[in-house]
């Protein structure tokens, strides 16, 4: 099994850094960062600036994510 964590803050900085310390104490690894691919001057982000951050975790150890994950909404998914 492979579960992808992600967080996608739109910005660098406290925001980023709070997100990477969430997943980093969910699943005890050191997230990766995400760079913004071009300016985006509505959005106030440069080229190359850091605004996402996101943990891959395999095998038993995602297993028992997805479960304790699931076991807060009582195991029930929102149909779109």
């Amino acid at each position: 099994a492979k579960l992808v964590l992600n967080i996608a803050v739109g910005e660098s900085g406290d925001r980023l850094q709070k997100a990477a310390k969430v997943l980093e104490q969910l699943t005890g690894q050191v997230p990766v960062y995400g760079k913004a691919r071009y300016t985006v001057r509505s959005f106030s982000i440069r080229r190359n600036e850091k605004i996402a951050c996101c943990v891959t975790v395999r095998g038993e150890k995602a297993m028992q994510l997805l479960d304790a994950g699931l076991k807060v909404k009582e195991y029930e998914l929102i149909r779109s």
